[in-house]
């Protein structure tokens, strides 16, 4: 039985642990059958196409000395009628996790030639999941409602193509809910990413630190001090590290080397993939994040972590029951009040959040057993 996947490659851990939970979940509901994956990186959406496909002549109109624009956006309009996707011969397509409503979703690269062309005309003979969509807006400017025609028509569009949506934040399921019928609100499959992996979190453990520049991808012209949140992750760090070790938990090149600039001499951890990833961590015993998708792959071992960030994204930590803050709110004095009181009910933590792990675990298998068996 072959899966289409709807999602990002090679860029992001906390993509990969999307899909890894997506995946765990269809592999007991279609359990005893042979499943192949195959995944299309949304950055890349002509990738969905063999390489054989008239449309890849597109990439190569750059080099004529006129008429380049024109022919390529022939090629892009009319090559995709003659479908031969990797998706035509898929049983089920999954679009996995990732925010799917922000303002100016219509324009995103993969809009119309994967959904509009291949989605749009496939979706009527083979079902297309939504699942662990999510919302990303400006902390302090949470919209009600998508006011942008344009985005709204998108989200329109990609919720009719649908079989079933479900959503990771409540912002998402609101703004959802508006458009079409209103999505199930279940924690992110990346919950789901550790595979029964749990943390022994000993006194011994480790704290983790995420630290992002200005603790999150973008500022969202959010007036956020960047050298305000660096100043407070080093106050935290020093304060810490007198009753703890610490150790910097990366996910990326950029992380990595801002890890060094706090100046601290403590481990950089920088695992590359799901399974280095939870093996490395498994004997942390609290955390602080940055990257929300570190939070929520610890949460699925147990390990328990405050969030800062930027966005709405931090909804998404809200539905685990985890404290959450944004960055312009917070200062170190609540940052290492909250953590010493998750390090001292750490254990209790770990069996609520692994209790709620096979709550989010028996939903999606409700959800998807419906709509697929």
């Amino acid at each position: 039985m072959r899966i289409g996947l709807i999602t990002t490659l090679s860029t992001n851990i906390g993509d990969d642990f999307i899909r890894e939970g997506i995946c765990a979940v269809l592999q007991e509901v279609f359990r005893g059958q042979d499943l192949e994956f195959f995944p299309v990186n949304k950055h890349q959406p002509l990738t969905v196409y063999p390489q054989w496909h008239p449309i890849h002549l597109a990439q190569y109109t750059g080099y004529l000395p006129r008429g380049k624009f024109r022919l390529r956006q022939f090629i892009e309009r009319v090559a995709p009628k003659l479908k031969q996707s990797h998706f035509d011969s898929c049983e089920v397509i999954v679009q996995c996790g990732a925010p799917v409503l922000w303002h100016g979703c219509y324009r995103c690269e993969w809009a119309e030639p994967l959904w509009h062309e291949v989605i749009g005309r496939v979706c009527h003979r083979i079902p297309v999941l939504n699942l662990a969509a999510g919302a990303c807006y400006p902390w302090t400017r949470q919209p009600t409602q998508l006011t942008d025609e344009q985005d709204r028509a998108y989200i329109q569009k990609l919720l009719a193509y649908c079989r079933v949506t479900t959503v990771r934040d409540e912002l998402a399921q609101r703004l959802c809910k508006a458009l079409g019928p209103e999505p199930f609100l279940i924690p992110c499959s990346a919950f789901l990413a550790a595979k029964k992996q749990t943390a022994s979190m000993p006194d011994s453990g480790v704290v983790l630190i995420n630290y992002m520049a200005g603790a999150g991808h973008f500022e969202w012209n959010q007036g956020i001090d960047a050298s305000a949140w660096f100043r407070t992750v080093k106050t935290l760090i020093h304060h810490l590290s007198r009753r703890h070790k610490v150790a910097f938990l990366c996910h990326s090149e950029a992380e990595f080397q801002l890890a060094q600039e706090l100046d601290f001499p403590l481990p950089r951890l920088w695992p590359k993939t799901p399974q280095e990833y939870f093996n490395v961590v498994s004997s942390a015993k609290a955390a602080l994040c940055n990257r929300l998708h570190a939070s929520v792959g610890l949460a699925g071992m147990g390990i328990p972590s405050i969030s800062v960030c930027t966005d709405t994204r931090l909804l998404m930590v809200k539905e685990l029951g985890l404290p959450y803050h944004f960055v312009q709110d917070v200062e170190s004095e609540v940052l290492e009040h909250e953590l010493e009181h998750l390090l001292t009910s750490r254990f209790r933590e770990q069996e609520r959040l692994l209790s709620l792990q096979d709550e989010t675990w028996n939903r999606y298998i409700e959800v998807l057993t419906e709509v697929l068996l």
